[in-house]
């Protein structure tokens, strides 16, 4: 089970046979692409910049030029990027606390879980309450009873409450409401190859889509959507809201915007599939491409690696049901053969528009999970074709630098959302 220092404790690795492999596949790769390993493995940092113009809610919203984390920005860059916002937006011209919650709770998202993700959402205000601070005042070190979140009732049912802001004015002269979800773990990174099945390989694609520990793992695991609406509401009758004209689904780091055209709703409602152990949210069910040139480097040299198992291997956020599947573990509790509903405004919303109304955890400005050391990479679930030779592939690229992106030593969990760029840049929306 994981320590309570919030160290995840993966399964024992398996005796380590892929060593051998791994170091002799290193001078074959050398030999095969190194333009590519020069490629991946150099990365390059700049000081962040904030522009300081005052922006009319017409303009475009606030942005801060850096290529660091958007997760973990600097207090800095929080007080630079929330006084830029003041400015741009108008947050409060004449909404009630009421009228808010009115209006958050009009259009909070219907999100389907994964029924085999075992890390579930829950509230951020108890798991903080639950949670110590480490000497260094800016680390939640959350209990391992906390970690799975909650817990899914018999009726497939999840409930947790969310956070949420109202932007009455913003970009475009349109009314933004953003939602913001927690999970305590962010599970390992998701995968798909596409596998070699004899004939059938030529009639149709047979692939695979598996779990890789512990890339990717990491404590504490915020996520969110942003809603536009398509005029402002100045807080009249409730039934009287502009409809809704796009939403963005924050994916890994970045978000997709899509208009309403491309959307499903239950009543006012959007539908939201979160990818399984990533939470990445999508608008449609199904195995969605991440896709990252990092790890393409991998990919190219599979086939090879593995004499002609696995013609491709990509990063990917699960999000359907029908795909075959494998896991190092099971979630706790009954089994469910559909997607875990999530009604996101049955349990409330804290609201953090106003800030007078912010509690202590609104107000962490740390991190959220201790660090873990990603580093080493473990054999792929049992049933993974070619597992082993995938397993001397990786490693041998990780030797190489190639994947420093998606294994470090000491990985914290992110910092809350007016520590992301998109609290303040609203996904930087569509006209």
């Amino acid at each position: 089970m994981p320590e309570t220092t919030g160290r995840r404790r993966f399964p024992t690795p398996i005796p380590d046979r892929a060593r051998t492999a791994s170091l002799a596949f290193v001078f074959l790769v050398l030999l095969l692409a190194p333009s590519s390993v020069g490629a991946f493995s150099s990365f390059s940092t700049t000081t962040a910049t904030i522009s300081s113009a005052s922006r009319s809610p017409n303009s475009e919203p606030p942005t801060l030029d850096t290529p660091g984390d958007d997760d973990r920005l600097s207090d800095n860059d929080v007080f630079r990027l929330e006084s830029l916002a003041n400015n741009a937006y108008t947050y409060n011209a004449n909404l009630s606390a009421d009228a808010r919650r009115s209006l958050l709770e009009k259009h909070a998202p219907t999100l389907r879980l994964h029924p085999r993700d075992k890390w579930r959402p829950a509230d951020p205000a108890i798991v903080y309450e639950l949670s110590t601070i480490k000497n260094d005042n800016r680390t939640l070190v959350m209990p391992e009873e906390t970690w799975r979140g909650n817990n899914v009732s018999d009726a497939g049912t999840v409930s947790a409450k969310i956070v949420g802001q109202v932007v009455q004015v913003g970009p475009g002269g349109k009314t933004y409401l953003q939602y913001w979800f927690f999970y305590p773990v962010n599970g390992c990174q998701g995968f798909r190859i596409s596998i070699w099945s004899g004939l059938r390989s030529f009639i149709q694609e047979c692939a695979e889509n598996f779990e890789w520990c512990p890339m990717a793992y990491h404590n504490g695991d915020w996520e969110h959507i942003t809603v536009q609406l398509e005029g402002t509401w100045s807080g009249e009758s409730i039934d009287n809201t502009p409809p809704v004209k796009a939403v963005a689904f924050s994916q890994h780091a970045g978000a997709e915007w899509l208009p309403v055209s491309g959307l499903t709703f239950t009543g006012t409602h959007p539908h939201v599939y979160a990818a399984l152990h990533s939470h990445a949210n999508y608008a449609t069910e199904g195995t969605h491409k991440n896709i990252d040139d990092t790890f393409g480097f991998v990919s190219r040299i599979s086939p090879l690696l593995t004499l002609g198992a696995v013609s491709w291997i990509q990063i990917a956020d699960v999000a359907d049901l029908g795909s075959n599947l494998f896991l190092s573990e099971e979630p706790w509790g009954q089994r469910f053969q559909r997607f875990v509903i999530w009604n996101t405004w049955e349990d409330g919303i804290y609201d953090w528009t106003d800030k007078s109304d912010w509690r202590d955890y609104a107000r962490f400005s740390g991190y959220w999970g201790d660090e873990i050391d990603q580093t080493v990479i473990l054999h792929p679930p049992p049933g993974v074709t070619a597992g082993t030779q995938l397993l001397a592939t990786t490693r041998g690229a990780q030797w190489l630098g190639v994947l420093n992106k998606f294994v470090k030593k000491h990985e914290k969990g992110p910092k809350g959302p007016r520590q992301h760029r998109t609290w303040y840049t609203l996904d930087n929306p569509p006209p």
